[in-house]
């Protein structure tokens, strides 16, 4: 007779869950795919996004902008060590791929990209032709 363990069925349910909402909640495996948080906000000159990498190497990280789209790609993979028992692997590890669809009044061409503690910023202009232009007026006499 199997022993009912109700924490065994709270960590299925969040394992589950957690899939539905696209992370991975990898046990080290490499294999997991997981979404890190992001913040997206626009101003006059643009959309910016933070995108929360905590413990992933900034080496590891790779931005691309083409087709109205931009990717973020990078990993973190699990470094398990010898002659330990894991009792509780909670971190997202593994890789993640997590792309935007960035309407054609921002210029893809000019990304720029910052990591600062774990946080990856990413901030995209709005295309010249786009920003309001101020026009003289002429007064005749």
């Amino acid at each position: 007779m199997m022993r009912w363990d109700p924490f065994k069925e709270i960590e299925e349910l969040q394992e589950r869950l957690g899939r539905g909402m696209g992370f991975g909640m990898g046990r080290g495996r490499g294999d997991q795919t997981f979404a890190p948080l992001v913040d997206v906000w626009e101003d006059e000159e643009g959309l910016h996004f933070a995108v929360y990498l905590p413990g992933i190497d900034p080496d590891k990280v790779e931005v691309t902008a083409e087709e109205e789209t931009l990717t973020v790609k990078a990993e973190r993979p699990f470094e398990k060590q010898e002659n330990v028992a894991y009792h509780r692997v909670e971190g997202p590890y593994g890789t993640f791929v997590r792309s935007f669809s960035i309407p054609s009044v921002y210029d893809l061409s000019k990304v720029a990209a910052k990591f600062k503690n774990g946080v990856l910023y990413l901030s995209v202009p709005r295309a010249e032709e786009t920003k309001p232009r101020k026009i003289q007026v002429e007064v005749e006499s």
